[in-house]
């Protein structure tokens, strides 16, 4: 029964990394491969001797991309060389019913802690805790770090309404149950401090208006996350998975810093649904995996500044603030013919909440080449636009990616 050795695994996850190539661990409708044959591998470390049965289980992860820039109307084109991340990381149980980690990262400039929380599983039956700061469980590709994904970025629409990353320092509740014999279900409930979309490396607080965070909020002020999924066996070889995600901020405030003009009381709600379906042949050495998200953001989700007082003298401007209902979706097909070559295409489109109802689209090809379960090399062609404007891109990338010892995060499906 399928559904008793997938639930296994993906409990089993918090306790031990998968193989490091792909992602952390391939959740339902993303079907996985065993280690390669010729693999060293028998626990969660690069070498046995260093079993982390006893002691932490630490790793670093180097993440780093050339490529070059075609932008119509820009000056940011060429070359460039960028180390995007340098990843460490720890994570070991702390006592029988609880498993904790860690990850810092580093672009090169500066240190943060993305990720550092304690899973809790004493509740009995299918229950687990997460408590700390963790990505929010929003969808199936917002929880993962960047250089685990199967494309060099997020979908252009996960990017525009959610942010290039979203975590945040609270709890959640998860829960799953068995239906039949083919058929699992779960849920999660989480309340954050503050998941507001972080500010990109390129932005510019004379320029636009930058989320004010409070220290402290009352308990319906609290930002918060939902998402209910399930998944089923699909004959032989196929599992399909359906699910909803929610991220609502009830209560945030924008902040034009050259004027001090300040526009509270905002809110914002983000809702998404997912499909994917996976398919594994009998050698399980060849799979597909083909999937969509629609995202649905209302709310006080754009912002413009407003130039209305003296011409060029942003110290007297104000924020204008866009309550909108936009929408936006991905889909992807993925295709992997070996344990070690894959291949796929994925298009994402999202609406601007810009008072124009502007419209982005991207398409991106990829194929990944793994040398073993710990470094791979991606070669992806990227290209977008904008449906009002002359701003077409196109991006040709190389990303190199290495693994060096346990790697496992928090991850669900």
């Amino acid at each position: 029964m399928r559904i008793h050795v997938i639930t296994a695994a993906t409990l089993a996850a918090f306790s031990e990394a998968a193989a490091a190539q792909g992602a952390v661990f391939q959740t339902p409708g993303m079907p996985s491969y065993p280690p390669p044959p010729d693999s060293t591998s028998q626990d969660s470390s690069q070498a046995n001797r260093f079993s982390s049965v006893f002691n932490p289980a630490f790793s670093f992860i180097v993440d780093a991309a050339l490529d070059y820039v075609d932008s119509d109307g820009s000056s940011d084109d060429g070359f460039d060389f960028e180390l995007r991340t340098l990843e460490l990381a720890g994570q070991s149980w702390v006592d029988p019913k609880a498993w904790a980690y860690f990850v810092a990262a580093t672009d090169g400039e500066s240190l943060n802690i993305e990720e550092a929380a304690v899973h809790y599983t004493g509740l009995g039956g299918n229950s687990t805790i997460r408590a700390g700061r963790f990505f929010v469980d929003f969808g199936k590709q917002m929880q993962t770090h960047v250089h685990e994904l199967r494309t060099i970025e997020r979908p252009l629409v996960l990017r525009t309404y959610l942010g290039d990353e979203i975590k945040g320092d609270g709890v959640q509740w998860d829960h799953w149950i068995g239906v039949g014999d083919a058929t699992a279900i779960r849920w999660s409930i989480g309340a954050f401090a503050d998941i507001l979309p972080e500010e990109s490396d390129d932005f510019d607080s004379s320029t636009a208006a930058a989320p004010l965070v409070d220290d402290r909020k009352d308990a319906g002020d609290l930002n918060f996350t939902a998402r209910l999924t399930g998944f089923t066996d699909v004959g032989e070889s196929g599992t399909l998975q359906f699910g909803t995600s929610a991220r609502l901020i009830p209560d945030y405030a924008l902040e034009f810093e050259p004027s001090g003009d300040v526009q509270s009381g905002l809110s914002d709600t983000v809702v998404g649904l997912d499909a994917t379906y996976g398919w594994v042949n009998d050698t399980g050495l060849e799979r597909w995996t083909i999937g969509t998200e629609y995202l649905f953001d209302t709310g006080d989700n754009g912002s413009t500044i407003d130039d209305q007082g003296t011409p060029a003298d942003p110290t007297d401007d104000t924020v204008a603030v866009f309550d909108d209902s936009v929408g936006g979706y991905y889909a992807f097909v993925d295709y992997a013919w070996s344990p070690f070559e894959s291949a796929g295409v994925q298009y994402s489109q999202a609406e601007l909440a810009d008072g124009n109802g502007t419209e982005l689209a991207e398409i991106e090809l990829y194929y990944t080449r793994k040398f073993s379960e710990y470094h791979r090399l991606r070669f992806d062609v990227s290209s977008a636009g904008s449906d009002l404007a002359d701003e077409d891109s196109l991006r040709i990338a190389i990303q190199y990616t290495a693994f060096v010892g346990a790697h496992g995060h928090g991850v669900n499906w």
